[in-house]
């Protein structure tokens, strides 16, 4: 009985990580486009005030992209350690 309620337990915790990749997809989406708005905007403001064809707002762009894809690694980094755990405990589940 005990290994029963553990199953559906852990089974429970896997589909609420599942919904929780999905919402991290959302925040992807997120995390990419809001610095790259502002370094858009910025970058522009910076051009227009210095004289530059476009050489701020392709800098700041560049700045935002890869710092927006190291939070992303990180946030990768964090869920997928998560989700080995989970499936190493239905692992252990399914060999009892």
């Amino acid at each position: 009985m005990i290994d029963s309620q553990n199953k559906k337990d852990v089974y429970k915790e896997r589909e609420r990580y599942r919904q929780k990749a999905f919402l991290m997809m959302l925040e992807v989406g997120v995390i990419i486009a809001i610095p790259a708005f502002v370094a858009l905007f910025l970058g522009q403001y910076l051009d227009k005030n210095s004289q530059t064809e476009k050489n701020y707002t392709l800098i700041l762009l560049f700045v935002s992209f890869i710092a927006s894809w190291a939070v992303i690694i990180r946030k990768y980094i964090v869920f997928s350690r998560k989700a080995k755990e989970i499936d190493e405990k239905i692992r252990k589940l399914k060999e009892k």
